[in-house]
């Protein structure tokens, strides 16, 4: 089969009968009749989320070993996905494991008996070294861990607070802390503690991945090893040393599949998120990690679950989050359905090898640069006091994507981020120098996180003091300023009635200049200022929002004010912007003078006529559409920094490329 530039995996999920060979038979016609970039296939070793008897696990090898040579006749790389190393949940208990083993347990010491602690020594020495040790033997092309790799474990919720565990971070911390006294450091907010809690636990992952990784090499070095992340913050989010584990410190090529939810297209929007979670996730990834093939899923493998379009344009955006390709797990697992029922999967996902190609050529395994969340990997630390191990830490990364409805670059990592967003106390954590590090920059506050950087004694530095609140009945009206763009007057009404948020009235230092004012329904002043901005003194531009921050973003004079705030923050160097009144994703990509941006419409409305702004005076850029066919478009006007182009039409859930030349 021809290999493209953008190599998908095939996911599989076996009967272990009969059936599946003939099944497997029918798919291998089909990957010939829709060439789509498929080059892998990985066959599950269970459907079930536990640990299955070490015998079991290899009389299912045996049945894969003979599928893996079937694919390899046909020009295609196939191993195992193996579910499961440690267990992910309790299904089938009666066929789990032998052995008095340590189970998964919670703060409550309340135990998972599906999962396995991984700091468990005895679990790892009898039961994982033989398990990786017969998947090697059988010599697959690779072998793919799945995602039970997790501190998180149905019903039990976050772990491991097992004995060994506590002791492993007292160990780690040199201090000598009971369970109960450990949990009132870590829910008392005590970010230290909370710090070294997450190292313990992505050692432990680490660890792990280091001893699968010499097991499978001892047998057979030429096996690629792979591993799923997912947007889990209890486990310390060091996918950077986790790749290191695995690769022997990037000595060996290794997969990775970034993942997460979205199950569904009933909300486009949830595969959206997923490919801004996947975009983190690919941050932190070593630049030897080359293919990273995000997971693609309908759990559990209901084939119409996600339209072949959806399925198909899912692979495509996420390509530009950093992703090289994806693993698609479309097919029925357990069913007694015959595997053809992908085949409009399959075509779909044909016809979109052009924007496959595309991507994989323009924007796949870059970094996309922008506006992005102050966030950090430890930022569960910062989590507010309570119960600890129940933050998500996502509070601080997945908080603002109201920001980029409208066409604002998004970026993932702070250091492709021209304008930082922070939220709440999310510096909670930092020392005294990153603070001061941070307000160099150019960053956008809400009033708990200036309330918090002004505690820490940075006023001088965030130029705002907050006044006080109104609870009820208040209204921002934009003030006569440049970054009002012609909406002075104009009334933004966040309805406190329905859902109140923030709505605090600010105090500018000398050098501050107020945006917006806060008035009631008959007009009367309640604060002068409800947003403003603000350089300091290290050159770092401030802006402090009053009103309703992150939400309530959307109508039109609004829209336009942020983008116009974010070209100010960013000292005019924002690399693109979308200059239409539209709903529209955009992720853009610098190389030089270069500049690539992915535009995705993920309504159902075809877009005509949409202006893009790139930076710097250009005469013409090229438009890539989904069939890859590329036309020149001229520059319709030019702002003091950016060029404006005109792209034709966008259609409902589709992708367009804009390249300067």
């Amino acid at each position: 089969m021809k290999e493209h530039v953008a190599p998908h995996l095939l996911r599989i999920g076996l009967r272990f009968d009969e059936k599946d060979e003939s099944q497997l038979e029918e798919l291998l016609r089909l990957l010939r009749k829709y060439p789509s970039g498929i080059s892998e296939i990985a066959f599950f070793t269970s459907n079930v989320h536990i640990p299955y008897p070490l015998e079991e696990v290899k009389r299912r090898i045996g049945i894969i070993k003979k599928y893996i040579r079937r694919c390899r006749e046909e020009g295609l790389r196939a191993g195992f996905n193996h579910l499961a190393t440690l267990g992910h949940h309790e299904e089938d208990l009666e066929w789990s494991i032998p052995g008095n083993y340590t189970h998964m347990t919670n703060r409550r010491g309340e135990k998972c008996r599906g999962s396995y602690c991984m700091n468990d020594e005895a679990y790892l020495c009898e039961y994982v070294v033989p398990l990786y040790t017969a998947l090697a033997k059988a010599e697959p092309d690779f072998i793919l861990v799945d995602d039970d790799i997790r501190y998180y474990h149905v019903p039990v919720g976050t772990g491991c607070f097992c004995d060994t565990c506590i002791e492993k971070f007292n160990s780690l911390s040199g201090l000598r802390l009971t369970r109960d006294e450990l949990l009132s450091r870590l829910d008392g907010g005590d970010a230290e503690i909370r710090k070294l809690w997450l190292e313990k636990q992505s050692l432990a992952i680490e660890n792990l991945l280091a001893l699968i990784g010499d097991t499978v090499r001892s047998v057979n070095e030429n096996i690629t090893l792979g591993v799923m992340s997912g947007e889990r913050y209890a486990e310390g989010y060091r996918f950077d040393r986790w790749a290191e584990a695995l690769s022997s410190k990037g000595r060996y090529e290794i997969m990775w599949r970034p993942g997460g939810g979205a199950y569904t297209d009933s909300r486009f929007d949830e595969i959206v998120r997923k490919a801004e979670q996947t975009g983190r996730q690919n941050a932190f990834l070593p630049e030897y990690v080359t293919k990273r093939q995000y997971e693609i899923e309908s759990f559990p493998h209901h084939m119409i679950k996600k339209t072949p379009t959806s399925t198909a344009l899912e692979a495509a955006w996420a390509m530009t989050s950093g992703n090289s390709g994806a693993a698609f797990n479309i097919l029925p697992a357990e069913s007694g359905e015959p595997w053809s029922v992908a085949e409009p999967h399959l075509r779909a996902i044909c016809r979109m090898l052009p924007m496959y190609d595309l991507l994989a050529e323009k924007t796949a395994k870059r970094a996309p640069v922008g506006i992005g969340s102050a966030w950090r990997r430890d930022s569960l630390a910062s989590a507010p006091k309570g119960d600890f191990t129940g933050q998500s830490g996502d509070i601080y990364a997945d908080f603002s994507r109201e920001f980029f409805d409208f066409g604002l670059p998004e970026a993932y990592h702070p250091d492709n981020c021209l304008v930082l967003l922070g939220k709440g106390e999310f510096a909670y954590s930092y020392t005294d120098g990153e603070i001061e590090a941070l307000l160099t920059k150019n960053i956008y506050l809400d009033t708990a996180a200036l309330s918090l950087l002004n505690r820490r004694g940075y006023s001088n530095l965030t130029g705002f003091e907050i006044q006080c609140e109104f609870p009820a009945d208040a209204r921002e009206e934009y003030i006569p300023h440049e970054i009002n763009a012609g909406g002075e007057g104009d009334i933004r009404n966040g309805k406190q009635s329905f859902c109140a948020e923030d709505s605090f009235g600010l105090v500018p230092h000398e050098g501050a200049h107020a945006l917006t004012r806060l008035v009631d329904y008959h007009g009367r002043v309640l604060s002068d200022c409800a947003l403003g901005i603000f350089e300091n003194e290290t050159g770092g531009r401030i802006a402090a929002a009053g009103y309703y921050p992150y939400s309530r973003l959307a109508d039109y004079y609004k829209s336009r004010q942020i983008i116009n705030l974010m070209l100010y923050l960013s000292g005019g160097k924002l690399p693109s912007y979308v200059d239409s009144y539209i709903r529209i994703r955009n992720h853009t990509f610098v190389d030089g003078d270069r500049i690539t941006v992915a535009l995705l419409n993920p309504t159902n409305e075809p877009y005509e006529n949409v202006d893009v702004a790139v930076l710097g005076d250009r005469d013409v850029v090229h438009v890539y559409t989904k069939d890859g066919e590329c036309r020149a478009s001229d520059r319709t006007r030019r702002t003091e920094t950016h060029s404006i182009f005109t792209v034709g039409e966008i259609p409902p859930y589709s992708i367009v490329i804009i390249e300067t030349v």
